[in-house]
């Protein structure tokens, strides 16, 4: 059990990720095709490697963990790779040591705990072509799966409160007062003073903390639910089967907050059509209008981005979901701003 001690700072400034994680859901799909290679389930999944990538499964513990240097929470593939490329040759030996203590490994990656550039290099290649093979092809799909997680706990949210979003984590990951309790082979208690960033993940099948990154905050994975499938028989547009057209394209607009001038050049409607529309997309719940002197500003409400994402996987790139205190910060003046259970 990894239990995480979370300081007052530290549940104020609880985030989420703004989508998947690429890396993560590398070693989420060799977790998987591990899993599978020991129970010789086969009718799981149908993956196969090429054979600059078989060597990744030696990372793997007994126990199914991996070196924490291999968790980059980097958004995207490159960044990730190179964050990886870049780690000091003392942290790779020491995250290799530290889950490989008493356990043989093989000649390579005692080779890659020694510095050597050679198994670097073939570290990055073998991740780069497991990327490609596992979960290039299924971005869409993880995409959808983790942006339907992120708008269903944003709406939660906004709604009910941090503490209920954190209950309403999978049952591997448990918050209890100041302690968040994880799922792990590992018994460690970590004491987080910072902030704390949650990231779902649809190819991992358990929880895993990622590191912190020099200059950023640790992450706790966490299983995300799929997205529901639609068929891929029909190319339809269903967003604009339930609500039309043009209201379809002003609800897409919304993902992001713009002017209604804005609204009305992205679905390519006339002005007043784009104010009607958002009158009624309001009305429905599905975009929120805040006046700023004499400019108003449409964004999708949590019910409108999860609209959008269960009709347009890919569509919604949200920016991450803020802290408690970064969201009051936002608010306008004069509203009040809580901080430390005062109000001033």
């Amino acid at each position: 059990m990894l239990r995480l001690r979370l300081s007052a700072r530290t549940l104020q400034s609880v985030s989420f990720s703004a989508g998947p994680l690429p890396m993560v859901e590398v070693i989420g799909a060799l977790h998987r095709l591990r899993r599978i290679a020991r129970n010789s389930d086969k009718a799981l999944y149908e993956w196969s490697l090429p054979a600059v990538a078989m060597p990744l499964f030696d990372l793997f513990t007994a126990r199914g963990e991996v070196p924490g240097f291999l968790l980059s929470a980097r958004p995207d593939m490159g960044a990730a790779l190179a964050e990886i490329g870049a780690c000091p040759p003392s942290r790779i030996r020491a995250d290799l040591l530290a889950v490989f203590a008493g356990e043989p490994a093989a000649q390579w990656v005692r080779e890659l705990a020694g510095g050597c550039p050679r198994a670097r290099a073939a570290l990055l290649a073998a991740l780069n072509a497991a990327y490609r093979t596992l979960v290039e092809a299924r971005w869409r799909e993880i995409e959808s799966a983790v942006q339907s997680d992120l708008a269903q706990r944003g709406h939660v949210l906004l709604r009910m409160g941090l503490a209920e979003v954190l209950s309403t984590l999978p049952g591997a990951v448990r918050h209890r007062e100041q302690i968040l309790e994880v799922d792990s082979p590992v018994e460690r208690l970590l004491t987080v003073e910072g902030g704390l960033r949650f990231a779902p993940s649809l190819l991992m099948t358990h929880p895993v903390v990622l590191p912190a990154a020099p200059g950023d905050v640790p992450t706790v994975v966490y299983p995300a639910a799929p997205a529901p499938v639609r068929s891929s028989k029909t190319s339809q547009d269903v967003l604009s089967v339930v609500l039309g057209a043009s209201r379809a394209e002003v609800l897409r607009a919304a993902v992001q907050p713009r002017g209604t001038t804005e609204l009305a050049q992205y679905a390519g409607v006339s002005l007043s059509s784009a104010s009607e529309h958002a009158t009624a997309l309001r009305n429905a719940g599905l975009i929120m209008t805040a006046r700023a002197g004499r400019k108003v500003r449409h964004t999708a409400t949590a019910l409108g981005m999860s609209l959008v994402a269960a009709c347009d996987p890919g569509q919604i790139r949200p920016a991450a979901a803020s802290g408690s205190v970064e969201l009051l910060s936002t608010l306008p003046d004069p509203a009040r701003r809580v901080s430390a259970g005062r109000v001033r």
